[in-house]
């Protein structure tokens, strides 16, 4: 093969593992959800819920409007505090119940803090529920409360959307509310917390009091408001890079998370009804899921309202003759999307987090092992950021015997460089001869004109789940690193994307390359300006792996020589004075 064609289609391939790279970094959104199919007569359905108020939560669109006069003077609340043991760390959790609609008004997580448009973190707790008791429209209430309960089509009792419960029995981490329609039903509502777990035992139990049969479809909801930094975007960046953080609706359907963008379901929303078994509200990193604990499944629908998403769980349709009443069971988890805390659950929780690309492309083993990889290195080192350095010295580490091959294999075409050009040169008219007399020289010296490629190839999946751990993992959110106050987001003074550009360019230029001039220039120059651009945007944890692992090329490049012979041919720099 002729080696300047030989030549160009290497860089072409480089070029396509990076734009594949970056497109797949890019791709945030999750893939086009399934059309709904007709709910099965027996089914169940379930929901989640995850809500910054616009009280707690950074500036909403709605947070400068005047609020909505009371409805109920006095709101009854409940409130409950408690710390999640979890590692080295106890996370502390605040919430209030109202007996206004009988769901949550708040939940507090005091120990992380939301970000704006900028993804600079701000002064306000990261809040999971909005407060609604004040909402003066019921309708409006309902649709924004978490874990919010109605009564759907086929129900012939007469509940209002809005109920005002009595409380019947209350201790320091138990609940229980009480309402009665005009048709003689009760409905109660049981609450049971934990001071160190996040998980929620709920029950909605309805006892038919009247003369006459009833039946009813119960309807379990969640709903969570938008803010700046899930509006907005990225500021300066916000034309390619993903917002600091997204709203989600999640339902959990016959072993699969269906997810849609509260944009996406806004005015036209999508419902599943093949063995649904939670439903959620999801954030970046914080998660609000309500588990159905009956043995029938149901459906499910995701929609969204102006600024605010909603997941409902329609129950089946169940009859009661007079007596009669039926219990059904719940558990809602509210808190951080920590796999081993979903784990608990024991309903496919975890899978809320999005592990994948493209709609599709599934990172979870390589984003788990990364990760499992940088918590044994946390626990030694106790910086996050020295885990990521640490996880960059054990690649290179693994992959120093194929990186000392492909050295071997790029000396090995730099001495034959003088061969190429006179193969080049005599064949210049002839680009079928000059192909075939290229392949006969790289078989009669063994080489693999490709082989330098191959630890680049190998690192990039490294690279893209190191990227999809960070913006998926809580463990790095707001996680201080020297300058940088938060490893998931961008390096706020670009210290570490102009320092990749120089160390790149730093270590392209001492390489020797078989290429010709114009292509030295594309790889010197374009390369390390294309990285920096992209890392000036990515979070700045992925930014010091690879400044990193450059820094580490250089230390190995010098070892590497020092054990087989540094490479014949010339530099780029040298190649250009010629």
């Amino acid at each position: 093969m002729e080696e300047e064609a030989q030549n160009r289609r290497l860089v072409l391939a480089v070029g396509l593992c990076l734009v594949v790279w970056w497109f797949s970094v890019l791709t945030a959104g999750p893939g086009v959800q399934a059309p709904v199919s007709q709910p099965d007569a027996g089914a169940v359905a379930t929901s989640t819920l995850s809500t910054p108020p616009p009280r707690m939560a950074v500036t909403t669109a709605t947070a400068t409007k005047p609020p909505p006069p009371m409805v109920v003077a006095d709101p009854e609340l409940f409130d409950f505090e408690g710390a999640v043991p979890i590692d080295d760390e106890r996370i502390r959790f605040a919430l209030s119940l109202t007996n206004v609609g009988g769901g949550i008004e708040r939940f507090v997580l005091p120990s992380y803090y939301e970000r704006n448009a900028d993804n600079v973190a701000t002064d306000e707790p990261i809040t999971l529920a909005n407060p609604t008791a004040s909402i003066a429209n019921p309708e409006e209430a309902q649709f924004a409360q978490a874990a919010a309960i109605g009564f759907g089509k086929g129900t012939t009792f007469n509940a209002p959307e809005r109920m005002v419960f009595e409380v019947v029995e209350k201790t320091e981490d138990r609940i229980r509310y009480r309402f009665r329609t005009r048709d003689g039903v009760e409905i109660e509502r049981e609450y049971a917390f934990r001071k160190d777990s996040f998980e929620i035992e709920m029950a909605v139990t309805v006892r038919n009091r009247s003369a006459r049969p009833h039946d009813y479809r119960l309807e379990l909801s969640t709903s969570l408001r938008t803010n700046q930094a899930m509006e907005q975007g990225g500021g300066f960046f916000s034309g390619f890079v993903p917002p600091p953080d997204h709203l989600q609706t999640q339902c959990y359907t016959d072993g699969d998370v269906e997810r849609a963008n509260y944009r996406d379901v806004d005015g036209e929303s999508e419902a599943y009804s093949d063995n649904v078994r939670w439903i959620a509200v999801d954030r970046q990193y914080f998660l609000g899921a309500i588990v159905a604990r009956d043995k029938e499944t149901g459906e499910c629908e995701l929609m969204a309202k102006g600024d605010t998403a909603r997941a409902v769980m329609k129950m089946p349709r169940v009859g009661l003759r007079p007596g009669e009443e039926r219990r059904h069971m719940f558990t809602a988890y509210f808190g951080v999307k920590k796999p081993s805390l979903l784990t608990r659950v024991n309903a496919g929780v975890e899978e809320a987090i999005d592990y994948t690309l493209f709609g599709g492309l599934n990172l979870a083993p390589l984003c788990t092992a990364l990760l499992w990889i940088l918590g044994i290195i946390f626990s030694i080192t106790g910086s996050w950021g020295f885990a990521i350095v640490g996880l960059t010295l054990l690649v290179k580490v693994v992959l120093f015997p194929l990186n000392q091959r492909s050295m071997k294999s790029m000396r090995a075409l730099s001495a034959l460089k003088p061969e190429m050009d006179k193969l080049r040169e005599k064949h210049k008219g002839d680009q079928q001869r000059q192909n075939e007399e290229m392949m006969r020289l790289y078989r009669e010296h063994n080489v693999n004109p490709a082989g330098g490629c191959l630890p680049m190839l190998l690192q990039m999946p490294i690279w893209i789940a190191l990227y999809r751990a960070l913006w998926a993992s809580v463990d790095l959110y707001q996680q201080e690193f020297l300058w940088i106050s938060d490893l998931t987001t961008r390096d706020p003074y670009w210290i570490l994307p102009i320092a990749l550009v120089v160390v790149m360019f730093l270590q392209q230029k001492t390489m020797p390359s078989t290429m010709d001039p114009a292509q030295q220039r594309i790889m010197l120059y374009t390369m390390p300006l294309f990285f920096g651009f992209m890392m000036a945007a990515l979070p700045a944890g992925l930014c010091l792996y690879i400044l990193a692992n450059t820094l580490l090329t250089i230390v190995q490049q010098h070892l590497i020589n020092r054990s087989i012979g540094p490479m014949e041919g010339p530099t780029p720099a040298q190649e250009a004075k010629a």
